[in-house]
C-alpha cells in the first residue's frame, strides 16, 4: 500500500509556507514537494509535479485559492484541495463544499492542527488508494459497469464498414455468442417535442417492457446511437410470427403508459450477424416512412419493400370544396364533406400514402379559414398545428381531428365581443407593456410594428384611455421604476436603463415630475416605512 503522499504549499507569505512545512514531519506520511508564492505559479507545478494534495491559502494575488480550486478540479480531479486563511473566511465555506474541499484552516496553524488534518486526510487518502486497487471492488465495478461495456461494443459496431469474426469473438468475453441463431434489429423514435424527462421515462418503461417481453428468447440487446435507440432480439428459433406479436404487445402496453407518440421500425430478419450495420439502416429505412398513410405504430422494412406507394392528393374542386363548407356550412354539411373525403380515397392496406403534399394542402385551407375568424390555431391547440396534423397516421384520425377544429374556431369566433379598436388598443398597449425598457421606442415605432396609421392610434389613447401616447409611456415606466426603487437593491442609473432612461439626469427629472420625489428620495422613503 502507498504510504507517503505528496504536498503542495501555495501562499503568498513566505514565512507562513516555512512555518507550516514545519510542522509537517515523515511521521505523518506526507512530503512537501513543491511550494508557490501565487495561483499562476501553483498551476504550472501542479501539471509537472503532480501533488496528491494541495494546500492554499483562499486569498492571493492573480489567482485566487478558490479558482485555483476549481482549476485543480476539473484538470485534476483526483488531487485533494486543502485552505488556508488568516481571515474569517464563511462568506467563501459554500464553494468550498461545492469544489470538495477536504479541510478549512485558520491561520495561525498549530502543529496539532496540522497533524490531526494530515492524520484524518491519510485515512482518507489510504482507504480511496486501497479501494482502487482492490480486486474484490474492482469486480463490483466490473459488474456494475457491465451493461455499458456490452452497449458500447455493440456500438462500436454500427461504424464498421466491413465487420469480421474475430470482431464477434469480442463478444465471448461477456458470454455472448453471436454465431448462432437469429437476429431482428428494431429502431425506436420518440416525439423530440415531447418533454425531456418524460422522453426518458419513456425510455427506460419501453426498454425494460422488451426485456420483459422477451426474456424467453436467447437474449435481447440495446444501443444508444446516433440512429436513435436500438435493440436487437436473439432468437434461436425462427418464429416470425410470435415475434411480431410481441412487439404488438409492447406497443399496446406502451399505449397505456403514455401518449407520446413512438413507433418503431423493424428490419428483416437476418441470421449473419455480421450484415448488423446494413440492417440497422433497414429499421432506420422502415422510420422514414412514418408520415405515410395507413402506417401504423410497429414499420417492418419487408412491408415498405413490398407495397405500393401512392401520392395521396387533393384536387381542385374538393380544395375549393372544403374552405368553402367549413367556413359557410352547417354542422350536418361539415359532417358529410369528411365522410365523403373518406369514401373518395382509395384506402387498401396494400398501399403506402403519401400524406406530406395532401396535409400541406388541408393545412394551408385551414390556416386561411382560422385566419380569416382572427384565430391562432398554435394557441388554439397549445402547440404547432402543422406538427399535430403530421402526427397522424389514418385519415379518419385526420378528418375527426379538423372537424373538431371547425366547431371549436366558430365558437371562438362567435364569442369574441371586443371591438376592432380594443382589439388594437390592447395590441398597442401590450406592446407598451413589453417593451417599455426600449429608449427608442416612440408611437411611430408600435404603429409600424401594428400596421395601423399615427392618428388612428392617438385617436384611440384619447377616446377610450382619455390621454396620450407619452403620457401612458411614462406612467408605466414610472409604476415600474417605483416598483424597483421599492423591492429592488439596483443602482439608480441600473433602475433607468431597466425602464428605457438611457440619460440618468432626464429620468430623475421624470421621475420627481411623476412623484414629487427624487428616485434616491422615494427609495429612502419606501425603506423606511
Amino acid at each position: 500500500m502507498k504510504k507517503d503522499y505528496t504536498i503542495l504549499l501555495v501562499d503568498d507569505e513566505d514565512e507562513v509556507r516555512k512555518r507550516i512545512i514545519s510542522k509537517i514531519h515523515p511521521s505523518t506520511g506526507f512530503e512537501v514537494i513543491g511550494q508557490a508564492a501565487n495561483g499562476y505559479d501553483a498551476i504550472d507545478l501542479i501539471e509537472r509535479l503532480k501533488p496528491d494534495v494541495v494546500i492554499t491559502d483562499i486569498r492571493m494575488p492573480y489567482v485566487d485559492g478558490i479558482q485555483l480550486a476549481r482549476i485543480i478540479n476539473k484538470e485534476h480531479p483526483k488531487t485533494k484541495v486543502a485552505f488556508i486563511s488568516g481571515y474569517d473566511e464563511f462568506a467563501y465555506a459554500k464553494e468550498a463544499i461545492e469544489l470538495n474541499v477536504v479541510s478549512y484552516l485558520s491561520k495561525p496553524i498549530t502543529e496539532e492542527e496540522v497533524t490531526h488534518f494530515l492524520s484524518k486526510l491519510k485515512i482518507r487518502m489510504d482507504e480511496e488508494y486501497q479501494s482502487l486497487f482492490n480486486k474484490e471492488r474492482l469486480d463490483e465495478v466490473y459488474q456494475a459497469n457491465l451493461p455499458a461495456l456490452i452497449e458500447n461494443q455493440f456500438n462500436s459496431l454500427l461504424h464498421f464498414s466491413n465487420i469480421n469474426e474475430q470482431d464477434l469473438q469480442r463478444f465471448k468475453i461477456f458470454d455472448i455468442d453471436l454465431s448462432v441463431g437469429y437476429f431482428t434489429v428494431g429502431i425506436i423514435e420518440i416525439d423530440a417535442s415531447a418533454d425531456f424527462l418524460e422522453i426518458e421515462y419513456l425510455r427506460i418503461f419501453l426498454l425494460n417492457l422488451l426485456k420483459k417481453k422477451f426474456s424467453e428468447y436467447k437474449d435481447l440487446y440495446y444501443i444508444n446511437s446516433g440512429f436513435g435507440l436500438v435493440f436487437i432480439i436473439h432468437q434461436m428459433i425462427l418464429d416470425i410470427k410470435d415475434l411480431q406479436t410481441r412487439l404488438y404487445e409492447v406497443v399496446l402496453t406502451k399505449k397505456q403508459y403514455s401518449n407520446i407518440r413512438a413507433q418503431i421500425g423493424v428490419s428483416e430478419t437476418f441470421d449473419d450477424f455480421k450484415l448488423i450495420a446494413s440492417k440497422v439502416l433497414q429499421a432506420k429505412k422502415a422510420l422514414s416512412y412514418s408520415n405515410y398513410l395507413n402506417i401504423g405504430t410497429i414499420i417492418y422494412y419487408k412491408d415498405i419493400t413490398t407495397k405500393k406507394k401512392i401520392d395521396l392528393k387533393l384536387s381542385k374542386s374538393e380544395i375549393d370544396e372544403i374552405a368553402y363548407v367549413i367556413k359557410f356550412g352547417s354542422v350536418k354539411e361539415v359532417d358529410d364533406l369528411f365522410q365523403n373525403l373518406l369514401k373518395n380515397k382509395d384506402m387498401r392496406e396494400d398501399y403506402l400514402l403519401n400524406k406530406q403534399t395532401y396535409v400541406i394542402n388541408l393545412a394551408h385551407i385551414f390556416i386561411e379559414f382560422a385566419n380569416s375568424l382572427n384565430v391562432d390555431l398554435d394557441d388554439l391547440l397549445k402547440g404547432s398545428f402543422f406538427d399535430k396534423l403530421s402526427d397522424f397516421n389514418q385519415l379518419q384520425d385526420i378528418f375527426s381531428f379538423l372537424k373538431k377544429l371547425v366547431f371549436d374556431c366558430r365558437e371562438i369566433n362567435l364569442h369574441k365581443s371586443k371591438t376592432s379598436a380594443n382589439q388594437v388598443l390592447e395590441e398597442a398597449l401590450l406592446f407598451l407593456d413589453t417593451n417599455y425598457a426600449n429608449p427608442d421606442i416612440t408611437m411611430d415605432y408600435v404603429c409600424d410594428d401594428l400596421g395601423i396609421s399615427i392618428s388612428y392610434l392617438s385617436t384611440l389613447f384619447k377616446k377610450i384611455l382619455d390621454t396620450t401616447f407619452n403620457k401612458y409611456l411614462v406612467k408605466t415606466r414610472m409604476e415600474k421604476a417605483k416598483e424597483l426603487l421599492k423591492f429592488g437593491n439596483g443602482k439608480i442609473y441600473e433602475i433607468a436603463n431597466q425602464v428605457g432612461y438611457s440619460d440618468i439626469y432626464y429620468f430623475s427629472y421624470s421621475f420627481k415630475k411623476y412623484t414629487g420625489l427624487s428616485p434616491k428620495e422615494y427609495r429612502h422613503d419606501q425603506k423606511t416605512e
